[in-house]
């Protein structure tokens, strides 16, 4: 069946997350997508195939959104601090609380494709990456060592915490002071060993 002159990839994508993002991956049907897309289920079918590729160029669509919504021009901490903000800045503009996409198919992940379940693993290991790239700044900013692993770890089940409090319902004031509570012990091992670093240069220089 030929496309509808009106066809916009992007739009129908995004029409699809909204519905994935709302329903999950079981619970939504084809009529569903159909009825948000404004397209036919033939044309559907014909523009992305079945419905597990739907829902993969639906992820693929959020993780587009998610990286620009957290995008920043500072670096170091300052980024640190800002990514998490973000986060939860996000999950609380989204007035259904609808949580994270990725986080909430977790649970059917047995229904998944592989590619769905790929795209999942990695779209979470590319906001650990981000948290470490931006420590990894913050380190050589302040010329120190510092345990990348369990700050990386801390930040990212923060940002996981965050998610699903906030599908949860958890008032605002919560998700901000996870973030706020984060931050802070961020600051402080980073403050830390700082010190620690200042003593040593001393102690060699004697």
């Amino acid at each position: 069946m030929a496309r509808p002159r009106s066809f916009d990839p992007a739009k129908a994508e995004t029409s699809m997350l909204d519905v994935f993002w709302r329903n999950g991956y079981l619970a939504t049907a084809i009529p569903d997508l159909s009825a948000a897309t404004g397209l036919l289920p033939g044309s559907l079918y014909a523009a992305f195939g079945n419905k597990d590729a739907m829902f993969e160029a639906s992820l693929k669509r959020y993780r587009a959104w998610l990286a620009d919504e957290l995008r920043t021009s500072v670096t170091g901490f300052a980024a640190i601090e800002s990514m998490l903000n973000a986060i939860v800045r996000i999950t609380i503009e989204d007035t259904e609380r609808r949580g994270c996409p990725m986080i909430n198919a977790i649970p059917e992940g047995h229904a998944l494709s592989p590619e769905a379940r790929a795209m999942i693993t990695d779209g979470m290991n590319a906001l650990r990456r981000s948290f470490r790239a931006r420590l990894t700044e913050a380190a050589r900013e302040i010329g120190a060592t510092i345990a990348l692993d369990e700050l990386e770890a801390l930040l990212f089940s923060a940002s996981v915490s965050i998610r699903v409090l906030g599908r949860a319902g958890m008032p605002a004031t919560l998700l901000r002071d996870i973030a706020t509570a984060t931050l802070a012990a961020v600051r402080q091992r980073l403050g830390l060993t700082v010190r620690r670093q200042k003593r040593s240069a001393r102690r060699e220089t004697k």
